[in-house]
């Protein structure tokens, strides 16, 4: 169709291909807003709850970015954020699991992926994530405009390792886009988009969300891999363009009734800091800030007080659902109570809480103090062998294709080390956990936790590793999602990537030897 300069748009997405009077002087893919008027008859029908705090969220996630990371690589965005915008940071922010859908899932549905529907490739019974119970339909009901756009087609959250969406989860949905575009990649120079950098096609789609609804409450959900996904130096790029996306916003009034989140999933997973101890503890630390209008915290001088209060607090993806949830029907601040692994942030998260009240297993714990075991430790070396059993296990079924996996250098080995104070404590005497009572006896141990960091041959795989052994039975138990391969496998599995993608990591292909 010919259309000209002005004109309203027919589609979301949409190829645009210009001529001379000789030749095609441009194409490209271009991405923008249509405004559906199924949409605005449903924020007409339907309006946010009066017991609802009367903000929309915009939530705005970057791949692989620790908190500290985020300080040293975004210096600028980070800085309009805290000294201009007033951003709350959340200093205590502990993943739950490995890789993106870990920090997500919880997030957007409440459960651990393992709690959900199975959805994961090649798997029996396998369906697509659409019937997971997203907090887009929540939100959607109650008259707010919805959106959910990755960036990257190969390693997309819910399509990687998941069957994903088979119907789009909100009103506006940025993969068809990115499924038109990604051809385009191979012609255009590395993080391009034609004469445009990539991840600006991207803020920009946010920006005309806001733009074209902008009285209109929205749940909002963005999340951009494509540079600091294997590379977090790569992300400084984007810096400026970042910072001058959340000026526009907020200089236009449209952050005027909305709490924005800047965030990421978790800390670099492969780099060379990942070896060091303090790149163990920014994998499991990512960075979350949270910014309110001026008029919320003047209202709610409570809510903020308790958000200030939490930043030094354990927190999870968790608490983030429950604050969500607190947007459409609000029941008060308050103290949160620590037997729940989901607290909203505007209540008061105790000081007593651990890992083991916010479900966060010890694989995953930063709060957790070590202490080195040597390798001539009987369990230890225990654990060693139950390890690398484990591992080979997950490939037995693929032997012809996966090579039998021996243990080379032992980097690590640690247990988990608790203080006289912990092993002490009883309880709290006061209502906000700040005087223990403590119990004349040590608690009684049950179990010792080890974990342990080594490379494997064939390959100089890389693993972190945290089992459990249990005293009364003598029996080392591993549990599948405390395993972390923290180098890169690359090419490493290529031969069952199209069998199994759930064993990648563990798969060093027999073709590699040849």
């Amino acid at each position: 169709m010919n259309i000209s300069d002005g004109a309203p748009l027919v589609s979301d997405f949409f190829n645009i291909s210009c001529w001379d009077s000789r030749n095609k002087s441009y194409e490209n893919i271009h991405a923008g807003i249509h405004v559906n008027n199924t949409i605005r008859e449903r924020l007409r029908a339907n309006k946010p709850p009066a017991n609802g705090l009367g903000l929309s969220i915009a939530l705005l996630g970057f791949d692989s970015m620790s908190r500290m990371s985020w300080l040293r690589r975004m210096p600028r965005t980070r800085e309009f954020l805290v000294k201009e915008l007033k951003a709350i940071e959340l200093e205590g922010y502990n993943i739950l699991g490995d890789g993106t859908p870990a920090a997500l899932f919880p997030i957007l549905t409440g459960k651990l992926e393992q709690e959900l529907p199975e959805a994961r490739r090649k798997f029996k019974g396998a369906k697509p994530v659409d019937d997971f119970p997203w907090l887009w339909r929540n939100f959607s009901k109650y008259g707010y405009v919805t959106s959910w756009a990755d960036s990257q087609i190969a390693i997309a959250p819910f399509n990687y390792r998941l069957l994903g969406f088979e119907h789009s989860p909100a009103d506006y949905f940025m993969r068809p886009f990115y499924l038109a575009a990604d051809p385009l990649y191979k012609t255009f120079s590395p993080h391009c988009h034609g004469s445009e950098p990539r991840h600006m096609v991207w803020f920009n789609w946010i920006r005309d969300i806001f733009y074209m609804y902008k009285d209109d409450p929205k749940f909002l959900v963005h999340f951009y891999t494509a540079l600091s996904h294997d590379d977090n130096n790569l992300i400084t790029m984007a810096d400026d363009d970042l910072r001058t996306l959340l000026y526009n916003l907020e200089n236009g009034g449209f952050l005027n009734n909305t709490l924005l989140i800047v965030m990421a999933d978790h800390g670099a997973r492969f780099d060379t800091v990942r070896r060091t101890l303090s790149g163990k503890i920014e994998e499991r630390m990512p960075y979350v800030s949270l910014r309110f209008p001026r008029w919320f915290e003047i209202k709610y001088p409570h809510l903020i007080k308790n958000i200030r209060t939490n930043v030094h607090r354990l927190t999870t993806p968790f608490d983030l659902h429950e604050t969500f949830k607190d947007f459409l029907r609000f029941d008060g601040a308050g103290k949160g109570d620590v037997k729940n692994r989901g607290i909203s942030l505007f209540k008061e998260i105790p000081k007593s809480r651990t890992c083991a009240h916010a479900d966060v297993a010890p694989h995953w714990c930063a709060c957790l103090k070590w202490q080195s075991v040597p390798e001539t430790d009987p369990n230890a070396r225990r654990a060693l062998q139950t390890a690398l059993e484990a591992l080979n296990n997950f490939t037995e079924p693929y032997r012809s294709d996966c090579a039998l996996l021996s243990i080379g250098n032992i980097t690590t080995l640690s247990k988990m080390f608790a203080s006289d104070e912990v092993l002490k404590f009883k309880r709290t005497k006061d209502d906000r956990g700040l005087r223990p009572v403590m119990s004349d006896r040590f608690t009684k141990v049950d179990k010792i936790i080890y974990q342990l960091t080594f490379f494997t041959q064939p390959g100089d795989g890389e693993f972190e590793i945290t089992l459990e052994h249990v005293l009364a039975s003598n029996v080392m138990q591993l549990n599948s999602k405390s395993i972390s391969r923290i180098n890169k496998y690359g090419n490493d599995p290529a031969c069952v990537l199209n069998k199994n993608r759930e064993i990648r990591q563990y798969c060093y292909c027999k073709s590699n030897l040849l």
